[in-house]
């Protein structure tokens, strides 16, 4: 595989990552600010109130399933390019990306942990691995 198309796949790889990230962290915004305790479903102006009331978190999910779709086509126009191998460890950077937005973002306010920050460090580096030894073996693959 050549180096440009190798770049365009990666790109397509981390714009997936990144799509994924961001559905994770809109879905969870939008249902965590979403009033629906103490709501009863059968009254018909509930719905009204929701959807007056609400609307930025039903955006905010709806936004999130968007992202998803428009992760999978990335991943899936990814996935026709390069190795499975090489481009799945690329998918637990959404752990990393997901977390660290989680600290920022408010409505969320996760705690910071120095036992996740580890985590997220031996992620890292196992996708750095993970990657290299990926790019050994397509390299050598097009040598023979």
């Amino acid at each position: 595989m050549n180096r440009q198309r190798r770049a365009g796949s990666i790109a397509l790889v981390l714009i997936s990552v990144c799509l994924v990230s961001v559905a994770q962290l809109a879905m969870k915004w939008g249902m965590s600010t979403l009033a629906l305790d103490g709501l009863n479903l059968a009254d018909t102006g509930t719905y009204d109130a929701i959807l007056r009331h609400g609307w930025p978190s039903l955006v905010s999910v709806v936004a999130g399933l968007g992202c998803y779709a428009l992760s999978m086509l990335c991943w899936v126009m990814a996935l026709k390019r390069i190795p499975l191998s090489m481009a799945y460890p690329f998918l637990s950077l959404s752990y990393v990306l997901v977390y660290i937005g989680s600290l920022f973002l408010p409505g969320i306010a996760e705690h910071f942990s120095w036992l996740k920050l580890s985590g997220i460090a031996l992620i890292l580096a196992g996708v750095a691995v993970t990657f290299h030894g990926g790019l050994r073996s397509t390299r050598q693959t097009a040598d023979t």
